[in-house]
């Protein structure tokens, strides 16, 4: 049986559309929506969409918290994490399942997801573990500079066939299904990462660690809308929470002097585009940045954050 969670933070009618999708192509699942302490009306259509079990929290627990409440709650023997931004289209679910039961070796996969009009989400739907040199590239814009450099070319595997199965370093968790027997042996998510990011990262290498192979399965195809996270969040709080995660995850799995490390080319990152800002050049950016003054306040909190030990 598949078990399929989805985390739900004010998801508008998107959450709606992705479980009327699972309703249609894959009937037999079992649904679990874990509700964030959501303040707008997704949740409204659940008594009439004979959705399984609804989990619904006083508080914005974190995205990790919630998958752990959603898996534990849950009857499957695979559990599929989707967000609530994306579509099953037909076979989705049914693919991956498959996948899992013919190879014993494989303790998650992740499917194909494309946009609106069918384009495959490059640099997004699969990546390789982070590298110091890969942070480097974003925080001091050589990826803009030079976008074919080898460290981003690696990390968004811009160079990957994307209609290839293939073991994969981490999908996205927008769309992975993980066996339980992994998820009770590893602890499943690490709560550490909040409120959201790289705690999809950090399991994917714990699983790796531990000898489970991870598979990308691209005739597993869900549309994927994205960015519905960043809706709900002030790009401050974005930038904190995600480059906070950031350090973190290197500090667990390569020690205090890689995160060490990782602190400085955050810094200097963010100082770079507060001054570029201020003079006005246009920046890259997934939050909506413009503000001088927000890059180098959140410069200032990850330098704080190093003197308190965080």
């Amino acid at each position: 049986m598949v078990s399929i969670v989805i985390v739900n933070w004010n998801s508008g009618p998107l959450l709606e559309r992705c479980v009327g999708s699972l309703r249609k192509h894959a009937a037999d699942c079992e649904i679990v929506i874990v509700d964030n302490a959501s303040e707008d009306a997704s949740l409204d259509f659940v008594q009439r969409s004979g959705t399984s079990l609804v989990l619904r929290n006083s508080w914005n627990a974190g995205f990790a918290a919630a998958n752990n409440q959603g898996w534990r709650a849950s009857r499957g023997e695979l559990i599929l994490f989707l967000n609530p931004d994306t579509e099953s289209l037909p076979g989705g679910v049914d693919r991956l399942a498959e996948r899992l039961q013919k190879d014993a070796t494989v303790w998650a996969a992740g499917g194909q997801l494309v946009d609106h009009a069918g384009t495959a989400q490059v640099g997004f739907n699969v990546r390789a573990f982070p590298s110091i040199g890969a942070v480097a590239a974003e925080m001091l814009l050589l990826d803009e500079i030079w976008p074919r450099n080898p460290w981003t070319r690696r990390y968004r595997m811009s160079d990957w066939d994307h209609d290839s199965p293939c073991d994969v370093d981490q999908p996205a968790a927008a769309c992975l299904m993980v066996r339980r027997a992994a998820l009770e042996s590893l602890g499943g998510f690490d709560e550490a990462f909040r409120p959201a990011w790289f705690e999809d990262v950090d399991l994917c290498k714990r699983i790796r660690n531990a000898g489970g192979r991870i598979v990308f399965e691209p005739r597993a195809r869900f549309v994927h809308y994205g960015a519905i996270s960043l809706r709900n969040l002030t790009p401050e709080e974005f930038m904190r929470c995600y480059y906070a995660n950031l350090i973190r995850y290197f500090r667990k799995h390569h020690g205090s002097a890689a995160a060490a490390q990782t602190r400085r080319l955050v810094i200097a990152g963010l100082c770079l585009r507060g001054v570029l800002a201020a003079l006005g050049a246009p920046l890259p950016t997934r939050a909506g940045v413009s503000s001088p003054r927000a890059y180098w306040r959140v410069a200032r909190l990850v330098a704080r954050a190093r003197t308190a030990g965080a």
